[in-house]
């Protein structure tokens, strides 16, 4: 068993309960490998917040790969504190290819253009949109208009100063009370490159930690 893991590489944590269930998907980082498949990594976070695990505890955790999502795992043999606290983890399982797609999803606002397919010899729609939360699967957005479901459409941002442009699907149109954005639109990330796919992950981890060098978040 060898698990692959590399300095500063960004993953996808779950705590595991007495009947396998897994938590949400909480975002953590690998900090140091010192060998025999004992890792240092971040205490994970989720809406923003360090979620401490115990001694002794297993969790899971998903790693990246141009061929897809790989999961292993693991047990919790410490923990120590600092600006930024880590675990140190010991796995018990190879990793093992996963079709999971459960993505953290940060809170943030972020400029989106929604380029709506066009109908036969019709011009591309754009609409104007703010995410209400991002995350490696899809995002949340607030609209002036309604989005049938199924729609296919791209989804053009910047992240960092660098631009992404995305096939994206509506998932859900919701009407909500507010004068400028009248609808909730839930859209789904589709053909997304797994390059890209660890792009945002980074992202939305870089900004956790972001806020909690600024004493923003605890």
């Amino acid at each position: 068993m060898d698990i692959a893991l590399n300095l500063g590489e960004k993953l996808h944590l779950y705590i595991l309960s007495g009947d396998r269930k897994r938590s949400p998907a909480m975002v953590s980082q690998v900090m140091e490998c010192p060998g025999d498949n004992i890792f240092i990594i971040a205490v994970p976070m989720l809406e923003g917040r360090l979620v401490p695990i115990h001694t002794n505890k297993e969790i899971r955790l998903a790693y990246y790969r141009d061929n897809g999502v790989y999961e292993f795992t693991a047990k919790v043999l410490g923990r120590s504190g600092g600006k930024l606290p880590s675990l140190r983890i010991k796995a018990l399982t190879a990793a093992v290819k996963s079709q999971r797609r459960e993505y953290y999803r940060l809170n943030t606002v972020i400029p989106v253009d929604i380029v709506i397919a066009p109908k036969r010899e019709e011009e591309p729609q754009v609409v104007k949109c703010l995410t209400l939360d991002i995350s490696a699967g899809g995002m949340r957005l607030a609209s002036g208009c309604g989005m049938k479901k199924d729609s296919p459409l791209t989804c053009e941002f910047e992240l960092s100063g660098k631009a992404f442009k995305i096939k994206a699907k509506v998932i859900r149109s919701t009407a909500v009370y507010n004068e400028e954005y009248k609808y909730e639109i839930g859209v789904q990330f589709v053909e997304l490159d797994e390059k890209v796919r660890k792009e945002i992950i980074g992202y939305i981890f870089e900004q956790q930690i972001k806020m909690i060098q600024k004493g923003l978040i605890r």
